[in-house]
């Protein structure tokens, strides 16, 4: 056994070898039926799945997402699918016509890791995202660095001048956390917040997190 294997150890290769839309199917379903669930505890959270350009190549992707959704029983607005940048776009049409079409379903489009890949402002320009995550190099340790600190709150500008929810990924520590309550943005995510966790340990989670964020807020303000 290898212990714990992340997603960059094994990604590329499941795109290499043509198994992304198996591993994405996969993910996809065990997602929607976790959700379900937490709705059926009253727990209205939106399940975001990461999926692969790879995974734009086929036409019938949007109405797979769409199947898979309506087997689970979870509407599809409470449904986000990242795309992260990892590599050029080769047929931007098919793939407007496909995120156009889940879209127009209600599914929310997130661009994920804004800032480190290929062509994130033409992507931007061109395709219909409405979350835009920016990346940890931005987020983390940003109240100690100018530049960081400038590329964050230009991002976040720029996501709200095109209608888009920002998230900052990579808040790390309470430092982060000021930080943000401070620069703006709509959405955090990060250990400070909370880490990865079974799917059976988030209503505890959810709870405590409901009694800890108010003294977070109280402790930035002062009081």
């Amino acid at each position: 056994m290898d212990g714990l294997i992340y997603p960059d150890q094994f990604i590329g290769e499941a795109e290499e070898s043509s198994l992304i839309d198996e591993l994405t199917d996969a993910v996809l379903i065990q997602a929607l039926h976790h959700t379900r669930d937490w709705l059926d505890q009253g727990i209205m959270l939106h399940v975001s799945v990461n999926i692969s350009m790879e995974n734009l190549k086929a036409l019938d992707f949007p109405d797979r997402v769409v199947g898979e959704a309506d087997a689970a029983g979870v509407p599809l607005k409470y449904l986000v699918l990242e795309l992260t940048e990892s590599r050029l776009l080769k047929n931007l049409l098919m793939i407007l016509d496909i995120l156009t079409r889940l879209r127009l379903r209600q599914v929310s489009l997130s661009i994920d890791d804004f800032g480190t890949g290929h062509s994130s402002l033409v992507q931007l320009r061109d395709l219909p995202f409405d979350e835009l995550k920016v990346d940890r190099s931005f987020v983390h340790l940003a109240c100690r660095n100018t530049s960081s600190r400038a590329i964050y709150e230009a991002s976040v500008e720029m996501a709200a001048q095109l209608g888009m929810t920002s998230v900052a990924e990579g808040v790390e520590d309470l430092d982060d956390w000021e930080f943000l309550q401070s620069s703006g943005g709509d959405l955090a995510q990060g250990y400070f917040i909370a880490r990865p966790m079974p799917v059976e340990a988030l209503p505890e989670w959810l709870a405590d997190w409901e009694l800890r964020r108010p003294e977070l807020i109280e402790h930035r303000n002062g009081n």
